[in-house]
């Protein structure tokens, strides 16, 4: 499968060795100067660990209980495409908002609402 056009031009801007996230600019002189940013990340370990623990019981006894593992790209969507900044304590309603919605169940590490 061929690639788009703006991806053949695309150029590492930079890798973070923690998290695996790589940043990718292109830009096309073409249509009016335009320009993207692209992330990308693996995250097949991460999901393959919360779909584990979502097959784990969990001690309703306990005062904490985790709740998710959220990838940083999809922090980054989450900024992008709904405003909400997951590192900020003043944006818990919006995680919990995007953690109890059905697209995003796969980040979930067990089943309770929030």
């Amino acid at each position: 499968m061929a690639r788009p056009d703006f991806l053949m031009a695309e150029r590492l801007l930079d890798h973070d060795p923690l998290t695996g996230m790589k940043t990718w600019f292109s830009s096309d002189d073409e249509n009016g100067g335009t320009w993207r940013i692209r992330y990308e990340q693996d995250c097949t370990d991460l999901l393959d660990a919360n779909k584990a623990a979502q097959a784990e019981s969990m001690d309703r006894r306990s005062e904490f209980w985790h709740a998710a593992r959220v990838p940083a790209v999809v922090q980054m969507e989450w900024l992008v495409k709904h405003g909400v900044r997951a590192w900020d304590k003043d944006h818990a309603e919006g995680v919990k908002r995007l953690l109890n919605d059905p697209e995003y169940r796969y980040l979930r590490v067990n089943h309770f609402i929030m």
